[in-house]
């Protein structure tokens, strides 16, 4: 746990020079919609609808990179028999832009991060898993506005973690997000 919060730490501390720019931030919200993969537990694959916010900024001389913070969380069940899920993540993206214009981009990049898993099902106890999260990230932005965009992306992110009655080994997710850029 020690190696993955000092990598999280240095991510940080190299990303804070860089954030000093006169480039843009931004603030979003995404929705996506998720599959997780089990390797522990009486699952072994899960669907479930995700909501998140992030924060960050862009990069470089025409904002050819992104660097941003996401709060994720997604609940699945009923009172009682509830699987929760909350992910604190750091991501950075390159973009490339597919238009003159730069109103369409296609962007790739990579996320670090933690999640948590919290099994409310009587025969699991509450159990809750911690993971160390990464992973990448691929889709495509629309600049549809001088301060709005839409994205539409695919995201993969494999956890390490999990020594309860749940194991969660990775987890993909297609997102739809919104930006305002000031």
């Amino acid at each position: 746990m020690k190696k993955q919060i000092l990598a999280i730490a240095a991510a940080a501390v190299l990303a804070g020079p860089a954030m000093a720019a006169d480039n843009q931030w931004f603030v979003g919200a995404e929705a996506g919609f998720g599959t997780d993969g089990f390797k522990k537990g009486a699952l072994k694959e899960e669907k479930r609808p995700e909501f998140g916010v992030r924060v960050g900024k862009y990069l470089g001389d025409n904002d050819q990179v992104r660097v941003y913070g996401t709060l994720r969380g997604s609940n699945v069940g009923k009172r009682g028999d509830r699987m929760t899920g909350r992910s604190l993540l750091v991501s950075a993206d390159y973009l490339v832009p597919l238009t003159q214009s730069k109103s369409v981009n296609w962007f790739i990049g990579g996320t670090v991060g933690g999640s948590q898993l919290r099994d409310q099902a009587p025969e699991m106890n509450d159990a809750r898993q911690n993971n160390f999260v990464y992973g990448g990230q691929t889709g495509f932005k629309f600049n549809l506005a001088k301060n709005f965009e839409m994205e539409l992306g695919y995201q993969y992110l494999r956890h390490n973690g999990g020594k309860n009655g749940i194991k969660l080994d990775a987890d993909q997710r297609v997102n739809l997000g919104a930006t305002f850029k000031f």
